[in-house]
């Protein structure tokens, strides 16, 4: 879903937005590790004893100086950010967790790409760099970005408030092409375990097939995958090719999800600046208490800016204050 808005990449953020909503989660200056932090329960997110919500955005700090500032005042407290495996080094991963913190936001490192021209140190040209629409354990780069997540786990390990996104939108995007529940399994143990091997805790969040439209593998498959595995998200792309259907139905599809017990699922992109349905995720996220990000930060339209604005203000669970 990525096609018409990659070329502006380097558009990072917009300023002049507005005064602070209520937050939804606590700042964390110095993680404890003593603290239960973010963790998951069953189907529930939770924050210390709390079953919470997020609201957010995704983001591109990788390739500026990370500011959170104007997204807190939009009212958001999670931020999916972009970074290549390969380029993306320490220090910049350390700015971004700090700026994010900073603000009480939660932090989803998650993987796009591997050698990205667009940084000083890539070599390849988008779209070869991205990972999207690639079996991970089938694709060349996946050796090299399993090390490299060991690596960052060792960095942020059981910081509960920087979760870590395994593998951006892999597989085909067409249901008929794309890979099966059990490849989606194998491939999504191989993931987590690579995690797992460094001691780290900390959440980590999974897309499903079809280029994270797919949802069917999180219930056909997502039992077997957390027998004896914890703190896995599941993350759906709500984009029109699979999901431009009633609020209704996209309420049902997450009640099913959730009445599994299975794991949280978040929706980790909708909306693609205002281009793609969102009034219907919108209803049907609210209606679940579904996390929710929007694609992508810093180039929102009207009316969809004013209206996701208003939606990350809105309270989040009332029956707990975390």
């Amino acid at each position: 879903m990525k096609t018409s808005i990659i070329p502006s990449l380097l558009f990072l953020l917009l300023s002049g937005f507005f005064a602070c909503s209520e937050k939804s989660n606590p700042v964390v200056e110095n993680p404890d590790d003593s603290a239960k932090g973010f963790y998951t329960l069953g189907s529930s997110l939770m924050v210390n004893a709390c079953e919470w919500e997020l609201r957010g955005a995704n983001m591109m700090s990788a390739f500026g100086t990370p500011d959170y500032t104007e997204a807190e005042a939009f009212g958001m407290d999670i931020a999916r950010e972009c970074i290549d495996m390969k380029c993306t080094g320490d220090e910049k991963l350390r700015q971004i967790v700090s700026a994010a913190r900073a603000r009480g936001f939660v932090v989803i490192l998650t993987a796009f790409w591997w050698d990205n021209d667009a940084f000083p140190s890539g070599n390849t040209p988008y779209p070869d760099c991205q990972l999207l629409g690639a079996v991970p354990s089938k694709d060349a780069r996946f050796s090299g970005v399993q090390a490299r997540w060991r690596q960052i786990a060792r960095l942020f390990k059981n910081q509960s408030d920087v979760w870590f996104g395994l593998w951006n939108e892999p597989y085909d995007w067409q249901k008929s092409k794309t890979a099966s529940s059990d490849q989606w399994l194998a491939d999504a143990a191989a993931l987590v375990d690579n995690i797992r091997s460094t001691g780290a805790e900390n959440i980590v969040v999974l897309c499903g097939t079809a280029m994270g439209q797919g949802h069917e593998p999180f219930l056909e498959k997502g039992g077997e995958l957390l027998q004896g595995r914890k703190n896995i998200v599941f993350d759906i792309h709500a984009y029109q090719t699979y999901w431009n259907v009633s609020s209704t139905e996209i309420k049902s599809r997450l009640d099913a999800l959730k009445s599994s017990g299975i794991a949280p699922v978040i929706v980790g992109e909708f909306a693609a600046n205002g281009d793609q349905p969102y009034q219907a995720v919108m209803d049907a996220c609210r209606g679940t208490r579904t996390t929710l990000l929007a694609w992508l930060w810093g180039q929102y339209k009207e009316p969809f800016l004013s209206r996701f604005r208003s939606y990350c203000r809105e309270g989040r669970n009332p029956d707990c204050t975390p």
